[in-house]
């Protein structure tokens, strides 16, 4: 029996995508240290989550810190300027292990809008630096720096200098902070996006994405049940070639995890493309609505995905 057809909604794909992980030499800069010359009367050193950071004596430690939404840190240490009454600092931690890209899955789950990824080359190594953060519930005049150091196989440390609008001076002199901060045993990888690995992939991912919007708008001007199952089921292939050829990638070791997730969300996407193609095929209602909420998932997975990488400086937003 005919039912009556439901469209499939186009969701809004990043332009990420291929245009920036291709050209992501256009996008992405290495930020040099800051200089340290204000860091001249430095005269105290804390430890921090596997770093040791040196601050001025007019900076104290403080447990009065502004809670960030969503970035759950361990060993923190937080340090305040003289006379700002914690409004503006620096917060240290250890962030969790084991996530796709620097910023924890908890923390971009807040985030308006993606922010601008550089590469800090600072005296001990290489620091992924977030700046333009736009965070829910975050005071929107509290601005916000996040540094993230990756730390193989253990959490990253992630360095915050944060400000209220008042004290957007003490925002420079944090950043010397973290131009001058020590690793304390780590032994880093080199985290520059790597130039053959990037065009590979940006290959990949424009001609899936091409593929994906031309289908999913058929898909949505779909007249009947067994066009939708059609196209259902040759989105799912393309996705699953897309998988296919992530596959013999090799990526630098920076963007291992953010390969491999995006492998993952690939083929949970096209295994929800073969699940409504089956549904629409028989004209099975009862499944059409959960199968629709199964591709949006899988497709905002894909989203998600994506965005690791620019995250790693693969590129812009």
């Amino acid at each position: 029996m005919y039912y009556r057809r439901r469209s499939v909604p186009l969701l809004a794909i990043p332009v990420l995508l291929a245009v920036a992980i291709a050209g992501y030499l256009v996008g992405y800069r290495h930020a040099p240290a800051s200089p340290a010359a204000g860091l001249q009367k430095t005269s105290r050193i804390a430890s921090g989550a596997d770093v040791l950071i040196e601050y001025p004596s007019s900076w104290q430690h403080t447990t009065s810190a502004p809670t960030i939404p969503g970035l759950a840190l361990t060993r923190e240490l937080v340090l305040a300027a003289d006379g700002t009454h914690a409004q503006a600092g620096l917060i240290s931690g250890q962030l969790p292990a084991g996530e796709s890209s620097p910023l924890p899955a908890t923390f971009r789950a807040g985030l308006r809008a993606m922010p601008r990824t550089e590469l800090l080359d600072f005296l001990g190594g290489q620091a992924y630096k977030y700046s333009h953060l736009e965070i829910a519930d975050y005071p929107p005049a509290q601005t916000l720096d996040l540094y993230v150091i990756p730390n193989p196989g253990n959490g990253p440390t992630a360095i915050g200098c944060y400000a209220a609008k008042a004290y957007a001076a003490v925002l420079s002199e944090c950043e010397q902070i973290v131009a001058k901060v020590t690793l304390v045993g780590q032994s880093q990888f080199d985290l520059t996006p790597e130039p053959n690995y990037a065009r590979q992939l940006g290959t990949l991912i424009r001609t899936l994405d091409s593929e994906r919007l031309q289908l999913r708008r058929r898909m949505r001007a779909g007249k009947s049940p067994a066009a939708l199952g059609a196209l259902a089921k040759t989105l799912a292939a393309k996705l699953a070639a897309a998988a296919a050829g992530l596959s013999p990638l090799e990526p630098p070791l920076a963007a291992g995890g953010a390969q491999a997730a995006l492998g993952s969300a690939l083929l949970t996407a096209q295994s929800a493309y073969e699940a409504l193609g089956v549904s629409a095929r028989a004209e099975r209602t009862s499944s059409y609505a959960p199968d629709l909420t199964r591709v949006e998932r899988a497709e905002a997975g894909v989203d998600t995905a994506l965005e690791s990488f620019a995250l790693l400086g693969y590129g812009r937003t």
